[in-house]
């Protein structure tokens, strides 16, 4: 192998022989793009989806001729200040996997030689269950493989053809296949059917996987109405505002997740950190409306949790990318009101 042939993951992957795919596995668990991906490898462009000042994601690849053995690695890198790559870490991986399998990474075609590759280091990670049912849903799905032995139950569940109260025999993957799978459109109309009437715990364990997918805007409308039923209670339930915010947050339809956004901030139960947090860390998107995010800064400011509260969801927030710049301005607004006015000087030391 000549000096320097290698200088990133990528590279390494494509001199191997292999095919591969990338997903975030911090924030949600999304498919990166191979132009994405790269570019934030050559610190070109931030991480898209930061997690505690990490990029996280999992990398399956496989040799073109044998596509029933796929290999995956957990991963997580470093970020700068900006979001970009500590190529540093990124560089003293390589070393050690060079050093472990060579250039040819798949020419001994040994999976435990392969995985075994990763044995110590300080790069790697094991995911959540959750986390691993998401990736697990994803990869076959982005691969065209049939979805796991869990999902015909889960189906026949979610699409109406079961009791509601029968839920306790649905598998965690079987509710993740369901969930990405919203390009079927026998599944989707069922769902449509079915989303405002599920019970809360099968409910929250679908929406919890819909974060990662892209639902359809019909399944959008059938989520904004049980937000709004919610949020018309007397009490409306944390955990369910939350999960019906969650379940839209990757979706195509961003107006209607700014209108359900508005419509919980405009709400007395902002007050309750866990809602801010879902706003926060998962509908960031829509806070890129100067309006709504002014809204959402004056409601984080008299958040239950206090300052603690609002320090912390804006440092997570400011780090995303493009966030910061939108975040500042909302801060320093002339007319912001005086309980924002205090939390900002305590920030500020003034």
């Amino acid at each position: 192998m000549s000096e320097n042939t290698i200088t990133t993951l990528s590279e390494f992957l494509e001199q191997s022989g292999a095919h591969y795919r990338v997903f975030d596995m911090g924030r949600r668990v999304t498919k990166l793009s191979a132009k994405k991906f790269t570019r934030f490898e050559a610190a070109e462009v931030p991480y898209p989806y930061p997690f505690q000042r990490t990029a996280l994601f999992g990398i399956i690849f496989w040799h073109p001729q044998f596509t029933d053995r796929h290999y995956v690695w957990f991963l997580k890198f470093p970020l700068d200040e900006q979001g970009l790559l500590i190529q540093a870490a990124r560089d003293e991986f390589l070393v050690m996997v060079l050093d472990r399998v060579g250039e040819y990474l798949l020419a001994a075609a040994d999976g435990k030689y392969i995985e075994g590759a990763l044995k110590d280091s300080p790069y790697s990670f094991n995911p959540r269950e959750d986390r691993m049912a998401a990736f697990n849903a994803q990869a076959t799905k982005s691969l065209s493989l049939r979805p796991s032995s869990f999902y015909e139950a889960a189906y026949d569940y979610f699409t109406g053809q079961k009791p509601f109260d029968s839920w306790q025999v649905l598998g965690m993957q079987g509710v993740a296949d369901i969930a990405v799978r919203t390009d079927d459109k026998t599944l989707t109309k069922a769902l449509i059917q079915t989303l405002p009437q599920l019970p809360p715990q099968p409910f929250h364990m679908l929406t919890s996987f819909m974060e990662n997918a892209e639902p359809a805007n019909n399944m959008v409308e059938a989520l904004q109405w049980r937000l709004k039923n919610e949020l018309e209670q007397n009490q409306p339930d944390i955990t369910e505002v939350c999960a019906c915010l969650r379940a839209v947050s990757n979706t195509s339809a961003q107006g209607m997740v700014e209108s359900m956004v508005k419509q919980t901030l405009v709400s007395d139960i902002s007050r309750h950190i866990e809602v801010l947090a879902v706003i926060a860390g998962r509908c960031w998107k829509v806070l890129e409306s100067s309006e709504l995010c002014q809204l959402f800064v004056e409601k984080l400011a008299v958040n239950e949790a206090g300052y603690e509260g609002f320090s912390h969801i804006l440092a997570d927030l400011m780090f995303m990318p493009g966030m910061r710049e939108l975040v500042m301005t909302a801060l320093r607004n002339p007319n912001r009101s005086a309980e924002l006015t205090q939390q900002v000087g305590t920030m500020f030391g003034s």
